[in-house]
């Protein structure tokens, strides 16, 4: 394990732990197989690998180089300040297994809002998972007092715009050349999840 690795799990254990923002973890999914938690060493390459996939790739815009970049991107996470960010695994029950990912970005505690995110490997898609995390995550947010959750989805991810959806988010515009995927520009979708 490299240094920056043996801060992982501390950081992220910090930051539950100590920070009451933090979500309560370690709890079942609505779907019932899988729960979250921080993300830990192990996770980073198994991560890695399935957002290098094809299948992956086509969906988003992100494009992590290594395991490194990964390790630092998590220990990054904090909840003060503008800017703010934190990601949690998506684990199988029966054997801690990291399924994906979920979480939030650009988090403004004065604004009461941030910008969801989430990722799955490919061999869960299709059973609901993404969509129970993210309602999940988003129903924490709320109860935190974050008035207006939003996403940018690439225009061409149905998958994800029907995770959106089905968390309750409402279309808002289509903002174009938004994301640059492998040089070349690509429209995206705002999507927002407002309390009421």
């Amino acid at each position: 394990m490299t240094s920056d690795g043996q801060k992982l799990t501390s950081s992220i254990d910090a930051m539950t732990t100590q920070n009451p923002m933090a979500p309560d973890l370690n709890h079942p999914l609505e779907r019932g197989f899988a729960y979250l938690r921080p993300i830990q060493d192990a996770d980073l390459p198994r991560w890695l690998s399935y957002l290098r996939t094809d299948a992956v790739r086509q969906g988003i815009s992100w494009r992590p180089q290594s395991t490194e970049e990964l390790c630092e991107f998590v220990n990054s996470t904090n909840l003060d300040g503008t800017g703010a960010q934190v990601r949690f695994a998506i684990a199988r029950i029966t054997d801690d297994t990291m399924l994906g990912s979920a979480g939030f970005h650009s988090i403004s505690i004065s604004h009461r809002s941030a910008e969801v995110a989430y990722d799955l490997h490919p061999d869960e898609w299709g059973q609901g998972l993404a969509t129970a995390a993210c309602r999940s995550i988003v129903g924490w947010a709320t109860r935190q007092g974050l008035a207006r959750i939003q996403a940018t989805v690439l225009s061409g991810n149905q998958p994800s715009l029907r995770v959106l959806e089905r968390s309750g988010f409402e279309f808002e515009c289509r903002l174009r050349k938004y994301r640059c995927v492998d040089g070349k520009a690509h429209d995206a979708l705002m999507y927002s999840y407002v309390q009421t």
